[in-house]
């Protein structure tokens, strides 16, 4: 029986060996197919970065240029809104340059620097002037002035009808 032994041992070793190797190609096997797949979606994931880098790019591009475009309107309204409320009187312009540099628009200081104007005006005719009735003109507070609600792609003769339409109310105007 002590024949037989070894002969088990060697079979059983013999086995081990065969299971073993099995082992070590399976291993492998999975170690490089593990291997690739990573190397695989360390690509995927580089070209998912760049992919986001550039959108990112395309994006503050995107919103600079509705920045500048939001701008430009808003320079175009505030344009628009002075052009609107600036009155258009008859002054002289050493009295426009004073209103502006004292940074008074208001509706009183107009009207007194309008009869100040006025009366400056009859007291030194010059020869050969006859002269004329006054009339007073009322400049509304600039909330009740109309201002251009269009969309900047609107036809601007729209806004400029009813301005006229809005003068004629106001002054009581007709076209006759």
């Amino acid at each position: 029986m002590n024949m037989n032994v070894p002969n088990e041992i060697m079979n059983v070793q013999e086995k081990m060996i065969n299971q073993i190797e099995t082992m070590q190609k399976r291993t492998k096997e999975v170690q490089d197919t593990t291997t690739s797949k990573l190397e695989e979606k360390q690509q995927q994931w580089e070209q998912l970065t760049d992919n986001i880098r550039d959108m990112r790019t395309e994006m503050k591009k995107i919103c600079e240029a509705l920045e500048m475009k939001a701008s430009r309107k808003n320079d175009h309204n505030q344009l628009m809104e002075e052009n609107v409320s600036t009155p258009h009187t008859q002054l002289n312009s050493s009295t426009i340059n004073e209103s502006f540099d004292n940074g008074q628009s208001d509706h009183h200081n107009i009207t007194e620097r309008r009869h100040h104007a006025d009366i400056s005006t009859q007291q030194t005719p010059p020869m050969g002037y006859t002269s004329q009735t006054t009339h007073t003109i009322v400049i509304p507070p600039s909330a009740a002035i109309p201002t251009f609600n269009g969309n900047i792609s609107e036809n601007p003769r729209q806004f400029l009808i009813r301005v006229k339409e809005y003068a004629e109310t106001i002054n009581h105007w007709n076209d006759q």
